[in-house]
């Protein structure tokens, strides 16, 4: 069941402003997260399996050859590891996020007081997902760059390989397939920068818990957020209409 709000739409369902966007954007962050709060372990395995099986059902994974996916908050987040070894078990080309500082690679910023981007660096092996260490602020288990005869190799963009699919957290997501994230703007640039390089972006496929299903007319979008080609919420799958 979709997520409702508990105050009266105002008129910029007609006429959006962008403060008035912010702040519908940080009164369903609240509530979102109030939701997430309460459920309990057991479900939050049961939907990432639910997932992983879900996905199956994509015509573009059956066919995927490379995957960008990402490794959950260590709490309130579906659970990716079913879905990591899925991808494993069907031989596609894994590549995990790592926040980068824009110096390393001299990135170009492109929103104010931006700092770092995602770089996404390919796994081998479970076994190497496994020993993936918790850093930063959220303790997200990250890759590691690999650099050959001085040249870092497993980087996607450096190396010049493209996604067929893009899994793409978020805090919450409608069945329209708008998406709603923790509002640092990662993925956003991330999928732009990608663009940029390819002028092609992947199939963006949204995944998560059930309880993060909200009302569409809630999710309104601002002109820097994408919008996915696909919602996989535990069992559920929304595709976008063209």
């Amino acid at each position: 069941m979709a997520l409702e709000l508990y105050f009266t739409p105002l008129c910029w369902l007609q006429s959006p402003k962008m403060e008035a966007v912010k702040n519908i954007k940080w009164t369903l962050r609240k509530q979102v997260k109030s939701r997430l709060s309460k459920i309990s372990q057991t479900s939050l395995l049961r939907q990432g399996q639910l997932a992983a099986k879900t996905v199956s059902q994509i015509p573009e994974f059956q066919r995927a050859r490379n995957i960008g996916l990402y490794m959950n908050l260590p709490e309130d987040e579906l659970p990716t590891e079913d879905l990591i070894k899925k991808c494993f078990d069907t031989h596609k080309g894994l590549y995990l996020p790592r926040v980068t500082p824009l110096n390393k690679f001299n990135d170009t910023p492109r929103f104010h007081k931006q700092r770092a981007i995602l770089r996404f660096l390919k796994v081998d092996s479970l076994t190497e997902v496994n020993s993936l260490i918790p850093r930063g602020k959220y303790q997200i288990r990250e890759p590691e760059f690999k650099a050959e005869s001085g040249e870092i190799r497993n980087d996607l963009l450096i190396s010049n390989e493209k996604l067929d699919i893009l899994f793409v957290p978020g805090l919450a997501f409608s069945k329209d397939c708008k998406r709603l994230g923790h509002g640092a703007g990662f993925y956003d640039d991330f999928i732009k920068r990608y663009y940029e390089n390819y002028h092609e972006r992947p199939i963006l496929v949204g995944i998560g818990l059930e309880e993060q299903l909200v009302s569409g007319e809630w999710l309104h979008t601002e002109e820097h957020d994408e919008t996915l080609d696909y919602v996989i919420l535990a069992d559920k799958i929304y595709k976008r209409s063209n």
